[in-house]
């Protein structure tokens, strides 16, 4: 049970320190995330994938409907004599006159290709779909790549404070050592101790001051824009994080059920077999219509009005088996994605695992951390208190302030500890 010192001295850091943030009440990671999902460049990249998937959709139900076309030409001759002018195609017009104008409208229809182009087009949409998924994952990555980022960051802040306390503890407690030494109290060895813990301190402040820019750096990179630093001087809102987990099958349910991948390559799978029904389609026969109304004039003929109404049909009887090898690939290529379908579900399962065993692990670390901490607190103040009255040694002080430091360094490592791996578990839920 957790003493009421315990909890006392948790709520000072929360308070004192930029530690208590979450995904749900923390403004400044939904500001971030808000921007990362408007300017990082990955998810606007994965968004001209789908755009291109729409299209390609367009491109796919155009070649089923009809095609309207529009020709002209004129000829110019010393004799009239007949002239077959051309206007479209292989059609032409068959004229008498010296000087030439003909004009022809027309358009074609597919009337059948062995359900090739209905497939090209299912193909089309599945093809959509799954870069639509595909981009929502990215979407979800990027978000949880900017929680993770924002949580490192706030650790090495949170640290660096811890620091500069440390560095401030271990300045006054040289300057007592002095003041003992030169009243003939304290031994010069204690003094040069205190002097090496409080250069170890500073040289650890530089670290920690240096672990914060680079954190910085890496959730500018998350963002993908730079990132005012005043926006991130700003302490969090301390709050609970309370969202229920659930428990391990129905995490992995979720999981199964909302990964975006699991989507991507079912619908890939499925955009396979019909590529394959699309080049199956070609071995059957192909059947196109269409129709021509042409108008021809010249300078010694009267105008001349004609259409003309045509069905071809074409058949593809040998072309060296390349259609049935493209049959086969297409097949080959659905089978290899559900066997990766199968793969990711068995990562999928693996990752929430992990997630929930070191979400388990940091939340048994903190509550020990707490008990830690509050016993290091009251170790210190003893440790001072028989120092300033001569009683205790030189040894005690550093030995105390080290725990100190290292337990409030620990609780902010076990605390942040809790909050990424939620944010991981999440990520691997697909939320």
């Amino acid at each position: 049970m957790i003493n009421k010192t315990a909890k006392a001295i948790l709520a000072s850091l929360i308070l004192a320190l930029p530690l208590a943030s979450c995904a749900s009440a923390d403004e400044i990671l939904d500001s971030l995330i808000s921007r990362a999902e408007a300017q990082n460049p990955m998810i606007s990249a994965y968004h001209e994938k789908t755009v291109r998937a729409e299209e390609a959709v367009k491109e796919a139900s155009a070649k089923m409907g009809p095609k309207a076309v529009m020709a002209a030409a004129s000829l110019w001759q010393e004799d009239a004599v007949t002239a077959n002018i051309p206007v479209m195609g292989g059609l032409s017009i068959p004229v008498i006159s010296k000087n030439i104008y003909a004009a022809a409208v027309g358009f074609f229809q597919s009337i059948y290709s062995g359900g090739s182009l209905s497939a090209s087009k299912q193909a089309s949409v599945l093809a959509k779909d799954a870069a639509s998924a595909q981009e929502k994952r990215m979407v979800q990555s990027v978000a949880n790549s900017v929680r993770i980022s924002y949580y490192t960051l706030r650790r090495a802040q949170a640290k660096e404070k811890v620091a500069n306390e440390a560095l401030m503890l271990s300045e006054n407690h040289l300057k007592k050592a002095e003041k003992l030494f030169k009243a003939g109290v304290a031994a010069k060895g204690d003094v040069l101790r205190t002097k090496v813990a409080a250069a170890e301190a500073e040289m650890n402040l530089i670290k920690t001051s240096n672990a914060v820019k680079l954190s910085l750096t890496a959730l500018e990179r998350a963002v993908g824009a730079e990132i005012g630093e005043d926006l991130l001087k700003k302490e969090p809102k301390a709050s609970d994080d309370n969202e229920k987990i659930g428990t391990e099958e129905e995490t992995e349910a979720f999981a199964y059920q909302n990964r975006e991948e699991l989507k991507a390559y079912t619908l890939l799978a499925k955009q396979a077999e019909k590529v394959a029904k699309a080049a199956k389609g070609q071995l059957l026969p192909q059947i196109v219509a269409g129709g021509l109304l042409s108008t021809a004039d010249g300078s010694e003929t009267d105008t001349q009005n004609e259409w003309r109404i045509a069905a071809a049909m074409y058949w593809n009887i040998y072309d060296g088996g390349a259609v049935t090898a493209k049959t086969k690939q297409a097949k080959a290529q659905a089978r290899e994605l559900l066997f990766m379908l199968d793969d990711m579900k068995n990562v999928i399962k693996m990752e929430v695992t992990q997630s929930r065993l070191n979400l388990r692990s940091a939340e048994s670390r903190k509550a020990a951390a707490l008990r830690r901490l509050a016993e290091a607190e009251e170790d210190y103040r003893i440790a001072v208190k028989r120092y300033d009255a001569n009683v205790g040694t030189n040894l005690d002080m550093l030995d105390a302030r080290l725990s100190l430091i290292n337990s409030r360094t620990e609780l902010i490592d076990t605390i942040y500890d809790i909050k990424t791996s939620k944010a991981e578990l999440f990520f691997a839920m697909g939320k």
